[in-house]
């Protein structure tokens, strides 16, 4: 089965992480994000996938070259300008040979890929969609299902009356017919979830959803990036990190962490918390340095990031080489 993983989002609200790094590469627990999802990809007997990008596209060779060495096979294709969602697999229809799998590559879960892929096939689907359940639908708008399981309406941007009640939402994993993408313009920016399944529901097409309790969670903003971190230190995801646990901190090759924590902390390679700081929910990317007095906490520092001594860091994406003082 062919695999794409949409990888294109430029993660404007994780900047100023994202301006030199793609979103999917950001590291959760000392991995690049995209490992995690290519780990779980991979336990479900999928070993090969396109990479669908175009923004910082580059980033990601040595990640494929990394990935080729544990025998698994990615491909990036890059687009000349931004397609969409729907776009950018209708850039590599020609390609696609029947059932196809598509991800966001934004999206930490332990979904059952074997269950979804069979429930699509049971239901001669042209779209299966994975569903997940929230408690506030505002962010991401509600997909209701009639009794077996079939997509009725994509209900974007709710009354907030109706989205705090909560409810079903895509989930941004994907099995479709590659026929169902015949109708999307070639070379324009197309959306799956505003423009293609609300047209194919609207024309009768058997679009399906899937309900699934699996753990699930879209990185792209800087509360669920950190959360990210702190559900894989706590196994609340089979996900797991990489680096030498010593209580609730996490810390990657070469790091050192001399300071008081308070709350869980992720320390990448090289990174190091000078004794008199204080972490509290703290993430140091590679190379980063709190120093003595420093308190950090619910905060994401850059790689080569420094918090100075004194400086009181809280809610915080400190950048790339930044000197917070």
């Amino acid at each position: 089965m062919k695999a794409l993983i949409l990888a294109g989002g430029e993660g404007t609200r994780l900047r100023p992480l994202t301006y030199a790094t793609p979103k999917s590469l950001l590291p959760i627990c000392n991995r690049p994000f995209l490992e995690h999802q290519i780990r779980w990809m991979h336990g479900h007997g999928i070993s090969e996938a396109m990479l669908l990008t175009g923004y910082l596209a580059e980033a990601f060779t040595p990640f494929v070259e990394a990935m080729a060495e544990q025998e698994i096979t990615l491909e990036i294709v890059r687009e000349l300008a931004p397609l969409g969602t729907a776009g950018a697999v209708r850039n590599v229809l020609d390609r696609l040979e029947g059932t196809t799998i598509v991800f966001n590559g934004d999206v930490l879960t332990d979904l059952d890929l074997g269950e979804l892929i069979a429930f699509h096939r049971r239901r001669a689907a042209a779209v299966t969609l994975t569903l997940t359940n929230v408690d506030d639908a505002g962010p991401y708008g509600l997909v209701p299902l009639d009794p077996d399981g079939r997509v009725t309406a994509f209900l974007e941007k709710p009354a907030p009356d109706v989205a705090s009640l909560g409810g079903s939402i895509n989930a941004g994993t994907y099995v479709l017919e590659p026929a169902v993408m015949a109708g999307v313009p070639a070379g324009e920016r197309w959306s799956f979830e505003r423009q293609l399944f609300p047209s194919l529901v609207e024309r009768g097409e058997r679009v399906f959803g899937l309900a699934s309790a699996a753990y699930w969670l879209d990185i792209g903003t800087p509360e669920r990036y950190l959360r990210a971190h702190w559900d894989v230190l706590s196994g609340r995801t089979t996900a797991s990190g990489m680096g030498r646990r010593v209580g609730d901190v996490l810390l990657g090759d070469g790091a050192a962490c001399d300071a008081r924590v308070e709350g869980p902390a992720v320390l990448g390679p090289g990174a190091r918390a000078e004794a008199g700081a204080t972490l509290e929910r703290a993430v140091l990317l590679e190379g980063s340095l709190v120093e003595g007095g420093a308190v950090v906490r619910d905060t994401v520092v850059g790689p080569g990031g420094v918090i100075a001594s004194g400086a009181h860091c809280e809610g915080r994406i400190v950048g790339p080489g930044e000197r917070l003082a």
